[in-house]
């Protein structure tokens, strides 16, 4: 289980740098920093070392996000603060915490991507019957603060964490 005090600083950290990603589109380094720093603490307090297995989510999210990445799907701060913030995460409730997220994702994702058709379906039309794939490919492609669908997620964890 997540300790709750960590759990509900994260989530005012969430907020914070989803405020934060909606007006710069970016997400700080010092973020996953602090993630790190503070994933340090815990073991140097706990004074134990975690298992290997812990880290095989936060070097996925790494190379996941860096896939996403070069295909402009997903900004580079957003898969290195998702990397670290799974360190803070216990490993049994890695994947419960994956499931909220690629659950938000998918739903936000797709609302956009419809809302994107609908307001450029002239355009879209244009393009396909021309075969102009690159502007097909620059209209639809837009990358969104990724840090409010992390909260979202977050949120969803948590209520699914108490019930």
């Amino acid at each position: 289980m997540i300790n709750v005090v960590l759990y509900t600083l994260l989530l005012v950290e969430l907020i914070f740098v989803s405020f934060i990603d909606i007006r710069t589109k970016k997400i700080s380094n010092l973020w996953s920093l602090l993630h790190i720093v503070l994933f340090i603490g815990i073991q140097i307090y706990v004074n134990e070392l975690p298992e290997l297995t812990h880290f095989i989510f936060p070097l996925g999210m790494i190379v996941v996000g860096f896939i996403l990445f070069l295909f402009h799907v997903m900004g580079a701060g957003d898969s290195k603060y998702l990397a670290s913030l799974f360190l803070l995460i216990p490993t049994p409730l890695h994947m419960p915490y994956m499931e909220k997220l690629l659950t938000v994702t998918i739903f936000v994702g797709t609302i956009l991507l419809t809302m994107k058709f609908v307001k450029s379906a002239a355009k879209i039309k244009a393009y396909l019957m021309t075969f102009y794939f690159k502007a097909l490919k620059d209209e639809i492609n837009s990358r969104f603060s990724y840090a409010p669908v992390i909260l979202v997620s977050w949120i969803l964890f948590g209520i699914t964490l108490w019930q």
